[in-house]
């Protein structure tokens, strides 16, 4: 795999995850519009999950949590990205194998991130709006990529 289509890749997983997170936290980008996608991802999410107003109460806050440390993650690993692509042709044999450890350790403290979230979640939902919950993310992403798609080719 090229250069490029690293970089399309590392961004294309940054763009995922910074979507997701919560809109009181965003250091970047356009807040109403972020507002917007969180607004519709808890609605989503809530009635994909038919969560009850009990679960809702305990599952958002572990949730929002989950998605802000995403966040934070995945900015600090995109400011490498950002210097690597500043100095990408003059970059050495030495700071590329460093870059790609560093992409290997971003995605090591996603995954702890995920299993420490997994049993913080699976104290608040039923074992089978957890299951759900994981496809739910997913699709939802699915859908907003598509329409972020759509809205670019319309213009």
């Amino acid at each position: 795999m090229n250069k490029l289509q690293v970089l399309s890749l590392l961004f294309l997983i940054f763009l995922l995850n910074a979507f997701t997170g919560n809109a009181q936290n965003r250091k970047f980008g356009n807040g109403q519009q972020h507002e917007r996608i969180d607004a519709q991802k808890i609605a989503f999410i809530t009635d994909q999950l038919q969560l009850t107003t009990d679960e809702a109460e305990k599952f958002w806050p572990v949730y929002n949590q989950f998605n802000n440390q995403k966040e934070d993650l995945n900015q600090d690993f995109m400011k490498g990205i950002f210097k690597f692509r500043k100095n990408e042709d003059t970059m050495t044999d030495k700071d590329a194998i460093e870059m790609s450890d560093s992409y290997i350790r971003h995605a090591q403290k996603m995954v702890d991130l995920q299993k420490d979230y997994h049993l913080k979640l699976k104290e608040v939902l039923p074992p089978k709006k957890l299951l759900k919950l994981y496809n739910v993310d997913r699709e939802f992403q699915r859908l907003l990529l598509q329409r972020l798609g759509e809205r670019k080719m319309g213009r």
